[in-house]
């Protein structure tokens, strides 16, 4: 059965969050350095000399100037297989699901677009953390990274919980019920059935009781730490839901059919990338509740304070790179400038460009400008 761009994206939010919350926190304040030769590589330096290295994949490149979407698989500009060989996988993904925002080579930029075709990408592909690098004259490429210390640990109520509600924030989510159930079979987390409708998540530190609107957005969410009572004796008697890529396979071959609700909270503007913060960790308070009363984009942040505070998850795009584009004399001109994408992640409003000083990003292969 075919998808929509938006069945891809409920489906992706909440791991996606979660992933890039991970990812942040491991890049904070780092330099960076991209090689898109044949064994393509994105290094992260921290101050203290540490190295993290990472496999990027190109996924696609916007520009401000255009106000386009360009994807990596058009590769005007000749990159090795190795850099775009994924995004033709995405593309092969969108034909057989039906999906033409996946399969049209340029697209017309709003301020979510970006983000939103990387979620889908991240749930055609299996790969789950994304940096957005800023090149320059308004232009982001968007690549797909992978790296062993990216994996995630053993899942915590308080993470998950923040995963929700900081996803809600970041694009629009129509059905936040099966975007719950596509989290938490990648999660590998069990669950329990409540009255009305309800949905507990259990943790081996605690629980969290959703309840849903009658357009299936979160309503109330009421996060018990720790695990205790009736919870304790579900996630005893729960059966493992399998690992994060079973789940996440389970999760593709479930169609979600969206429900009809209006975008949940504003997107952060798509010209403020997000700078990751290390997620914190601190002791839930007992029985704490979003009231039922709150419709769902007041309920988001109402819960995510009740997890006390909002790790920053996407991962962000210190200063760098772009390309990826058409040479200008091929390229029409655009009538109007936009910042650099947001992430996910990204997810996300990092602490403003004046707070810290920018991080040095570096192309050892250039673009073909």
């Amino acid at each position: 059965m075919s998808s929509t761009l938006q069945d891809l994206v409920n489906r992706a939010v909440f791991y996606s969050t979660e992933v890039q919350t991970h990812f942040g926190a491991l890049i904070a304040d780092a330099e960076w350095e991209v090689d898109f030769s044949s064994d393509p590589h994105l290094t992260f330096t921290s101050a203290e000399g540490a190295v993290l290295r990472t496999r990027p994949h190109l996924l696609g490149s916007e520009s401000g100037r255009e106000k386009t979407w360009l994807w990596g698989w058009e590769n005007v500009n000749d990159f090795p297989d190795a850099v775009v060989g994924l995004s033709h996988e995405v593309r092969k993904f969108g034909a057989a699901e039906d999906v033409s925002e996946l399969t049209t080579p340029e697209l017309s930029l709003d301020e979510e677009l970006a983000l939103r075709l990387t979620l889908a990408s991240k749930e055609a592909t299996d790969k789950w953390a994304h940096y957005p690098a800023a090149a320059g004259a308004g232009t982001t490429v968007w690549l797909l990274v992978d790296a062993a210390e990216i994996a995630l640990p053993a899942p915590q109520v308080k993470v998950s919980v923040r995963a929700l509600m900081q996803g809600l924030t970041q694009t629009t989510v129509t059905d936040h019920r099966a975007a719950i159930e596509a989290y938490v079979a990648k999660r590998g987390i069990p669950t329990a059935e409540l009255p009305e409708g309800g949905l507990r998540m259990l943790f081996a530190d605690g629980s969290a009781d959703l309840s849903f609107d009658d357009q299936r957005r979160i309503s109330n969410c009421d996060l018990n730490a720790p695990l205790e009572g009736k919870a304790a004796e579900q996630y005893a008697a729960a059966e493992p839901t399998g690992s994060p890529a079973e789940g996440a396979a389970a999760s593709r071959a479930t169609d979600s059919t969206s429900a009809p609700a209006a975008k949940d909270v504003a997107a952060p503007p798509a010209s403020t990338p997000a700078t990751p913060t290390p997620a914190e960790t601190e002791e839930a308070a007992p029985m704490e509740s979003v009231p039922d009363e709150k419709p769902a984009a007041e309920a988001a942040p109402a819960a995510e304070a009740q997890a006390e505070e909002a790790a920053e998850p996407a991962a962000e795009a210190s200063d760098a790179v772009r390309g990826q584009r058409r040479p200008e004399a091929e390229r029409p001109l655009g009538d109007g400038s936009v910042g650099p994408a947001e992430t996910e992640t990204p997810i996300e409003e990092g602490p403003s460009k004046e707070a810290k000083p920018k991080k040095k990003g570096l192309f050892s292969k250039l673009f073909g400008r």
